[in-house]
């Protein structure tokens, strides 16, 4: 079973965020400790420090990121109703997250401010309330917390249903919550509005959830074209399309993807596990392992550890499994405390790490009460309910997961064992032959 845990929500979170123009040049020391701004005398804001970034993240870039959240945060102390800085300052909290996967201090710091602008309403104008709402929506949506993303998307749709990116919130968390024939609405009127790496992400995303992979490659492929090339979400795009590759079996193909994003953004983590999973695919395991710990020395992503913990398990080279899961587990109590849902996340990994079906059953549940309509919470209920032999159940959720004709090999597999028909499981393998789920043994 292939995780989903990414750093900012799914795999096509495009924000209208830019990073160009970015303030003043002048020295790009940025202190490591937070200030406050007083207002009125009694409210109180408070600034989250800006953390170093690993070595191997640094440069040009990030010199651009301190100057502009030191310029902005400097104009917003000079005069406190300079909220157009401030939305700045959230701009940058968002776009380190995406960088570094420090979820919980970039997060929390773009939530806090957010909220705090909003509770100030009365002193906003139009624009700024909109933006407010717009980047508020995006950071749930990183979360996981879809159904507030939502009702915070429509919030902003009122204020402003001209702008493309509040259209792309609304595609993603109607994604997420099962809404599809909604989300394919909200992606005509995005495109329409603005067609570039965005929205034809989306479109991608949208046609490989009703089955046309094709067309979902083609669309990805028109993303990646018009981004700006080394920019960090053309290089997701990039990864994205390798990860559709990858879901056919075009290892090939796929590691092309990943390497391009590496020759464009040297150190780009992402590229690093990409093609660390091409290699385990492959049976390279000990080149697999490397590349993965080369990924996690620059980016605390908990799927890189994850996939980690899966290769060793398979491989009998996890020596201290019990250590290693719990260490998982602590990051999973991390980012949860920090706000992010991850029940669905923490459900795949209890029952595929710990063979724990009936808390993965629970939090899994847990999240079919908020979206039950969705392919991904269907599809891991149907294989936590084959795992406990619960057929019946299994079948139901694998039907919600299939309704939309998606071309999933693992779905087509799980299906093949339920009806007992070999040639579904045949035609699962041929469709991707490196599936990594825990019941290929039951076909051999």
């Amino acid at each position: 079973m292939q995780f989903r845990i990414l750093r900012n929500y799914a795999i096509y979170l495009f924000t209208s965020i830019t990073l160009l123009n970015c303030g003043s040049t002048e020295e790009n020391s940025i202190e490591q400790t937070a200030g406050t701004v007083k207002v009125n005398g009694s409210d109180t804001l408070i600034f989250a420090e800006l953390l170093t970034r690993d070595a191997k993240l640094s440069g040009d870039e990030f010199k651009k990121i301190q100057s502009k959240f030191r310029t902005n945060r400097n104009k917003y102390n000079k005069d406190k109703t300079d909220f157009a800085s401030l939305l700045k300052v959230v701009e940058v909290y968002i776009y380190e997250a995406r960088v570094t996967g420090e979820h919980p201090h970039y997060y929390s710091a773009a939530l806090n401010t957010l909220n705090w602008m909003l509770n100030q309403e009365s002193s906003l104008t139009k624009d700024q309330k909109f933006n407010s709402l717009f980047y508020k929506a995006t950071v749930l949506l990183s979360q996981h917390r879809f159904n507030e993303a939502l009702e915070t998307g429509k919030e902003a749709l009122e204020l402003n249903d001209f702008n493309s990116g509040i259209y792309g919130v609304l595609v993603d968390a109607n994604v997420e919550i099962g809404n599809y024939e909604e989300a394919v609405k909200m992606a005509d009127k995005m495109i329409e509005i603005r067609p570039d790496l965005r929205s034809y992400s989306r479109i991608s995303y949208l046609r490989e959830i009703y089955g046309d992979v094709k067309g979902a490659k083609s669309a990805m492929i028109g993303a990646v074209k018009t981004g700006d090339p080394i920019s960090e979400y053309t290089c997701w795009g990039l990864k994205t399309l390798g990860e559709i590759y990858e879901s056919e079996g075009e290892l090939d193909s796929a590691a092309t993807c990943y390497e391009i994003t590496l020759e464009r953004r040297p150190n780009y983590p992402f590229g690093i596990a990409g093609l660390a999973k091409i290699q385990a695919k492959k049976g390279n395991t000990e080149e697999a392992l490397k590349l993965y710990n080369e990924a996690l020395e620059i980016l605390p992503e908990i799927g890189f550890n994850i996939d980690v913990a899966n290769l060793k398990m398979k491989q009998g080279k996890l020596e201290n499994k019990e250590a290693t899961i719990n260490e998982i587990e602590t990051m999973f109590k991390e980012d949860i405390e920090s706000g992010h849902n991850m029940d669905l996340e923490y459900a795949n990994f209890l029952y595929t790490f710990k063979d724990d079906y009936d808390a993965a059953l629970a939090l899994a549940l847990k999240e079919h009460k908020n979206r039950a309509n969705n392919i991904d919470v269907n599809k891991t209920l149907a294989f936590i309910y084959y795992g406990k032999k619960d057929i019946k159940n299994a079948d139901k959720h694998l039907k919600v997961a299939m309704a939309t004709g998606k071309k999933d090999a693992e779905l087509f597999y799980l299906k093949g064992l339920i009806e007992n028909d070999n040639k579904l499981i045949e035609k699962s393998l041929a469709m991707n032959p490196y599936q990594s789920h825990q019941f290929l043994k039951e076909k051999k």
